[in-house]
């Protein structure tokens, strides 16, 4: 039985937010098994289901209920990891396996930070880019340990693939180098208005995407986000694997 994961950048919508019953209505659509929110408010998916979340300090000191990363699934969550001792991650990692209609998933929730990230005009001390790239470097080392198998990794990744933008082009390279040769980023050609997704799902080798879909931040003329979401149904070709031990 196919299942669908929905991945969107809600712009710190909260419960009481005027455009949060639409942007769960969006959501609900697509009857995910999972959610991947980020820059969201803890209890923004807190009904129907089971939530876990990245540090609240992301950096610039801990924010009421906001968190960079959320992950919702339909069942509990195992083996919850927020890399509370590694520095790169800063509030923006959160993992845990669960159950799906696929077995279980190991998600893998991340949110690589943005190019002016803790830069001197925004209260730190860092250069352009330079969260960024340390985001990466780590990634890279974490993502080449991870299972071979029902693993998905989700969140805004504050880079389009295939389309440069701004950004500079060893960091594009970075990205690139990151994501193992044995994963797939399903949702890099998907775009919205001229624009790429910078906000992606990421498939181990033996999940497919079924099919892929956008899901429109506009509503009545005004946006529900300054990002749109993103949805993918997927099935897989091999029985489901009861756990996520190495290869």
């Amino acid at each position: 039985m196919p299942m669908t994961v929905v991945n969107w950048n809600v712009q710190w919508a909260t419960p009481r937010s005027q455009r949060s019953p639409e942007i769960l209505g969006r959501i609900a659509e697509h009857t995910p098994e999972i959610i991947c929110l980020t820059e969201t408010d803890a209890g923004l998916l807190a009904q129907n289901g089971h939530t876990i979340c990245s540090e609240p300090d992301y950096g610039s000191g801990a924010m009421k209920n906001r968190r960079k990363v959320l992950l919702w699934s339909k069942q509990p969550w195992d083996k919850i990891d927020c890399l509370r001792n590694t520095s790169w991650t800063v509030g923006r990692f959160v993992s845990g396996v669960t159950d799906t209609s696929l077995g279980q998933m190991l998600v893998v929730g991340i949110c690589i930070p943005w190019s002016h990230s803790r830069t001197r005009r925004y209260g730190g001390n860092s250069e352009a880019w330079q969260d960024h790239e340390n985001y990466l470097n780590g990634l890279a080392d974490l993502l080449a340990r991870t299972p071979t198998h029902r693993t998905i990794v989700v969140g805004d990744f504050n880079q389009p693939i295939a389309q440069s933008g701004n950004v500079p082009a060893r960091l594009r390279a970075k990205l690139r180098c990151a994501i193992p040769p044995r994963m797939t980023i399903a949702t890099a050609g998907l775009g919205s208005r001229g624009k790429r997704t910078i906000d992606h799902i990421v498939l181990s080798a033996d999940l497919t995407a079924e099919s892929l879909g956008i899901i429109s931040n506009i509503h009545e003329d005004k946006k529900l986000s300054d990002h749109f979401g993103v949805a993918a149904t997927l099935t897989t070709q091999t029985a489901p694997i009861s756990n996520h031990s190495e290869e």
